[in-house]
């Protein structure tokens, strides 16, 4: 069955959601939902004491608040502060103190590692889990709590997320001590542009990379003064993954041309390299936005394309990108491109992800907090949820006439209620809220530009059509890989890999050496192992 008459049958069956995933689409169009290219925006609370069964809760007025310390990434602008109005309802309801400290997530893994080694881990903390090594083997050596029997005990934590993801974090005796931030593993990072700019300079919409290009350099010529082309709040290789499809990489693991019943990591095949020298080559002829790859703050291409200063923009938030821009250019208009066709014909789609982006462990010296924290937890996901999900009425939603909670578009709220001050507070969302369309037209009402939503959803289709995947199952470790990886990484391929977008005369021929050492120091070792390992070796599904 080929790609797109799979993917229909996929689209098909999404309300049977039974395995599947981050977070639909907060890159791109949610203030109040789960964002996959970054975690939730919307408004959240969590609760106090639950029933004995598991499926209330509420505020306990006749209990001290539960007090614990919280560490996480933050996907939006780091400007929390302690103290708001917000904070102050969720912790009068949900009967709780939260510590929270939040950390740019660019920022995140090398923070919390120095905080690790410090011995000074808080209550709660926020990891990317027993797929990653170093997380792994601090689960391994002991710092994590087991949470199986908090999982028996509260029955909406363990509902929300499905049971076959729950198979994946459970280590090789059946323990579970991760929790899941879940997401859908379908999430288009679109190629948007400037409609007005395009018609202007007489482009018609491309749907190829030839076209793209072309498109590219007339606008540069254009003498507008604009960057042609930037990317959105990520780094640029993955804010461009849909664009890579187009040269036909998955940019993850994928069979071998040599051997087809092995899989390679994406630095072994030809197609990705052929992308991120093309994006260098963009980026040499001044198409591509100068401070890729370069600019420490990671939304800095948002801010371009908002403030009307570039045509072009790989991924953002299309609801924050459009009234934003607005603001600044009243005659704007954002568009979607369709999935390019690549130079050898290859249709572009979108790169499927794992449905697990990070998520958060319990601190094995917090024990005695652990009940509560579990009944806070299952109160967001039961007589909470309306709080969680929504917020307070006339703060961060109204209810329309039909009864329907739209959201308050985030830069129309009081300081207090807006994304920064919510999404540190966030915890866990339920899979069936990943790709709920209901709710997204609702963000698109609050947001004032409905007319768009039915646009935006046939787009979000057509990019779902063909779905590329990681062949490689991140739960399956290489020893080698524990042992030595990162260190090998580190002295042979991270300087070349980082410098693609920073050195303009590093080559492909010089990047392949590099791999060559690199794979002689164990690499190639660690590949043989993952394929040892890994033995189902077929295109995964985490739709159906």
């Amino acid at each position: 069955m080929n790609r797109e008459m799979t993917e229909k049958k996929r689209l098909q069956k999404i309300g049977l959601l039974a395995l599947v995933t981050v977070m639909l689409l907060g890159l791109i169009v949610g203030c109040t939902q789960n964002n996959n290219s970054g975690p939730p925006a919307g408004g959240n609370t969590n609760g106090a004491a639950a029933e004995d069964n598991g499926d209330n809760g509420g505020s306990s007025s006749d209990t001290e608040p539960l007090k614990f310390s919280y560490s996480r990434p933050t996907w939006g602008p780091a400007t929390y502060t302690k103290g708001g109005a917000y904070e102050k309802e969720l912790f009068k309801q949900g009967n709780v103190d939260i510590d929270v400290r939040i950390i740019p997530v660019v920022d995140y893994d090398a923070t919390i590692k120095t905080t690790a080694a410090g011995g000074n881990m808080p209550d709660v903390i926020w990891g990317k889990g027993p797929v990653d090594p170093f997380w792994k083997d601090m689960q391994d050596q002991g710092g994590f709590l087991k949470i199986n029997e908090y999982l028996d005990q509260f029955p909406a934590v363990k509902d929300a997320v499905p049971a076959g993801i729950w198979d994946k974090m459970a280590d090789d005796k059946g323990d579970i001590y991760f929790i899941p931030n879940l997401i859908y593993p379908i999430v288009p990072f679109f190629i948007n542009y400037r409609a007005d700019i395009f018609e202007e300079l007489g482009i018609a919409e491309p749907t190829s990379v030839a076209e793209l290009e072309a498109a590219l350099e007339k606008i540069k010529e254009s003498g507008k003064g604009i960057v042609p082309m930037t990317h959105g709040n990520t780094i640029p290789f993955w804010a461009a993954k849909d664009l890579g499809t187009s040269f036909g990489t998955t940019s993850g693991w994928a069979p071998s041309k040599e051997d087809p019943n092995k899989i390679v990591p994406p630095e072994m095949q030809e197609e990705h390299l052929d992308f991120k020298f093309w994006l260098q080559d963009l980026k040499k002829r001044g198409l591509f936005d100068e401070e890729a790859g370069v600019n420490p703050d990671a939304s800095f291409g948002e801010t371009k394309f908002k403030a009307g200063r570039a045509a072009v923009i790989l991924g953002g938030n299309l609801q924050s990108l459009y009234i934003d821009l607005k603001k600044n250019e009243p005659n704007a208009d954002i568009k979607i491109m369709p999935p390019l066709t690549g130079p050898d014909g290859q249709q572009g789609g979108t790169r499927v992800v794992f449905p697990q982006d990070r998520g958060f462990y319990v601190n094995v010296k917090a024990k005695d907090k652990a009940a509560k924290f579990f009944e806070f937890l299952n109160w967001s996901l039961t007589t909470g949820s309306d709080f969680r999900r929504y917020g307070i009425e006339g703060k961060t939603y109204t209810v329309d006439p039909e009864g329907r909670k739209v959201p308050i578009p985030d830069e129309e709220r009081e300081a207090d209620y807006k994304a920064a001050q919510i999404e540190p507070l966030k915890f866990l969302d339920p899979m069936s809220e990943k790709l709920d369309w209901e709710a997204q037209e609702l963000n698109f009402i609050g947001a004032g530009i409905q007319d768009k939503f039915e646009y935006f959803k046939s787009m979000f289709e057509k990019y779902a059509a063909t779905p590329y995947n990681d062949f490689k199952d991140p739960t399956v470790m290489s020893p080698t890989n524990a042992e030595i990886g990162p260190q090998i990484w580190e002295d042979y391929m991270a300087k070349v890999d980082g410098s693609i977008l920073t050195d303009m005369n590093l080559t492909k021929e010089a990047y392949k050496e590099a791999r060559q050492k690199w794979l002689d120091a164990g690499q190639q070792k660690i590949i043989d192992e993952f394929n040892e390992l890994q033995t189902n070796k077929s295109e995964p599904n985490y739709v159906d």
